[in-house]
């Protein structure tokens, strides 16, 4: 069961992660195609992949309490060499890139990019054939979430706080 062969937004997950370093919009990516998504290890897939670049996008910002609360998922993500396959990764590279981030983490070390460990050709081939799509990294990045619009994401709050008051 391989998920990356018709999966067009995890070919953008991975140009965000490698090429732009965008972890912010690898989240937003994967996000949407983890709600829509009807296949339950293919959910495990993508919200491991959501996790991670949750926990980078915290990390880089140096908010180690916010990285370190996602970071056992990610670890337990790590372990699981089914799920790492069928997204093409590598898992005995991977689970070390995720020890060495953890405890990066943990002792508050400044934030080191990595690549994803990807094992299949297939799968890098075509996610490197559209390099020239992305742009490099750029501060304004680093805190993106600040400048996009929550309107809908306030509303709805705001919506259910009234529901849980009646």
């Amino acid at each position: 069961m391989v998920l990356y062969n018709k999966n067009e937004r995890y070919i953008k997950y991975l140009c965000h992660f490698h090429f732009d370093r965008d972890f912010f919009e690898c989240h937003e990516i994967l996000e949407e195609q983890w709600k829509l998504e009807q296949n339950q290890q293919y959910k495990k897939v993508w919200l491991g992949l959501i996790r991670l670049s949750v926990v980078l996008y915290h990390y880089r910002r140096s908010n180690f309490i916010g990285a370190k609360k996602l970071m056992r998922h990610v670890v337990t993500f790590s372990n699981d060499k089914h799920l790492l396959n069928m997204a093409g990764i590598d898992q005995d590279r991977f689970k070390q890139i995720i020890v060495d981030l953890q405890s990066n983490i943990e002792n508050q070390i400044d934030f080191q990019y990595f690549d994803l460990p990807l094992q299949d050709s297939e799968l890098l081939k075509h996610y490197q054939n559209q390099k020239e799509n992305y742009s490099s990294f750029t501060e304004d990045l680093i805190h993106k979430h600040s400048t996009r619009d929550r309107t809908d994401v306030i509303t709805e709050r705001l919506k259910q706080l009234e529901l849980r008051r009646k």
